[in-house]
């Protein structure tokens, strides 16, 4: 998988653009993919299915009186009726298709939210080592001060304790932030199958999102009408349509047959209709070895079974009515669903959004209290430990800035995915 991987993913940067351009080339991406192809296999089976079929074959008797025969007979059948079992199956098909391709739509956007999450966690975990770095030599710098202090007589042992715990505490920082950062690389390599020793540095920063143009109504019935959810009770409810017509069908239609026939003494000839199923058939016959006369000219046949009680197919009946109650019900659950979870995402967002004015006001307050330190350390006021923890707060608020607007990211990709847009377009996920 590594010696497959663009040389911009196994070293040196990576770009966010990049990396969702190896999606299409990860396990869970191809397996997706195949589900939908074997949902679409299905489906030309069942088209199949339908078509005209052909068949041939020979017959031979003998027979005491008359000696034997040999014949050679074709026969070929074709569903004519829009009822019939295998238009039936082309329908439950076609859905079964729809139905594979919400899944496959709903496995991408998954696996795209998840990379652009595991690619912002990395930068998180990398600004948080940063930033456990420079507390330990912080702190490190405090304990040497603290330590001079007490021995000049001007600390006392409780501040020199307490200035050892709050090293020791960096320390302990310092080795989570490491193990937080690696764990981030190992996922986010996982998820690119790329090793993770070989996994460049994610340099893309996220985009702080605006608010959709459209108004929460508007948004609201364009998910009704896009969202997997909605769609795949559609579908059950479509479903549960066709079986209740079909178990109505069975119930009601009497079992008749018209057939018509002709024979002679070179070749015979005969065509039927079955109502129930649906199907056409004709069939014909040559004889090679004729063992005697049989019987020659035209035949006409009917038959009918009419359904006078039928338990069994009253009780199909009252079973589809009940999932066809059922699936209504359920539709009409995942439409109130998809419009509460519609709104908590778009309420996310808002959020999401007004924390960022916040951690950039913290920015320049933290920008503004390095500039006074660094100010006061020039005119012989203040120290340079108090510039080393002012430049730490300053990485503290752009870290938080950075984790505000990811957050807001997140939750501008969530609303779309919750709206049932294809995340996925910009990298083939059209296909």
């Amino acid at each position: 998988m590594l010696a497959l991987a663009p040389p911009a993913l196994a070293q040196g940067s990576l770009e966010l653009s990049r990396a969702l351009q190896a999606l299409p080339n990860t396990l869970d991406w191809k397996s997706a993919d195949l589900s939908y192809e074997s949902a679409l296999r299905q489906l030309e089976a069942a088209r199949a299915a339908l078509g005209l079929r052909v068949s041939g074959g020979a017959d031979y008797a003998l027979r005491e009186s008359t000696g034997g025969s040999l014949s050679l007979a074709g026969t070929a059948s074709l569903g004519i009726l829009p009822w019939s079992s295998a238009a039936d199956a082309v329908r439950s098909a076609e859905r079964a298709l729809a139905r594979a391709a919400l899944t496959r739509r709903d496995a991408r956007n998954t696996l795209y939210l998840n990379l652009h999450t595991q690619y912002f966690n990395l930068r998180q975990a990398r600004a948080d080592l940063a930033i456990a770095q420079a507390t330990l030599a912080l702190r490190e710098r405090q304990l040497q001060i603290v330590t001079a202090q007490n021995q000049a007589g001007a600390a006392t042992l409780s501040d020199l304790l307490a200035a050892q715990q709050n090293l020791d505490t960096a320390r302990s920082s310092l080795v989570s932030a490491q193990g937080a950062f690696e764990l981030a690389r190992l996922t986010l390599a996982a998820s690119l199958g790329l090793d993770p020793a070989q996994l460049g540095e994610p340099v893309t920063p996220p985009e702080e999102p605006s608010l959709p143009e459209e108004h929460l109504g508007g948004l609201l019935q364009k998910a009704l009408v896009s969202r997997s959810d909605v769609l795949r009770a559609q579908l059950q409810l479509q479903d549960a349509e066709d079986n209740l017509a079909s178990a109505t069908r069975d119930r009601w239609l009497p079992s008749a047959t018209l057939s018509a026939a002709y024979s002679s003494s070179s070749a015979s000839l005969s065509a039927g209709l079955n109502l129930k199923s649906g199907v056409a058939s004709l069939s014909g016959a040559v004889p090679l070895v004729q063992g005697g006369s049989g019987q020659q000219g035209w035949s006409l046949g009917f038959s009918l079974s009419l359904p006078i009680l039928d338990p069994v197919s009253e009780s199909q009946v009252a079973t589809a009515q009940t999932a066809l109650q059922t699936a209504q019900r359920a539709l009409e659950a995942a439409r109130k669903a998809a419009e509460l979870d519609v709104r908590q995402k778009y309420q996310n967002l808002q959020t999401a959004r007004a924390a960022i004015a916040a951690a950039r006001a913290g920015l320049n307050a933290a920008n503004q209290n390095l500039r006074a330190a660094q100010a006061r350390l020039q005119a012989g006021t203040g120290t340079s430990l108090d510039v080393q923890a002012a430049q730490l707060a300053v990485l503290q608020a752009q870290r938080n800035l950075e984790g505000a607007v990811t957050q807001a990211h997140l939750a501008a990709l969530a609303l779309q995915n919750a709206l049932g847009l294809d995340l996925t377009e910009s990298i083939g996920g059209n296909q």
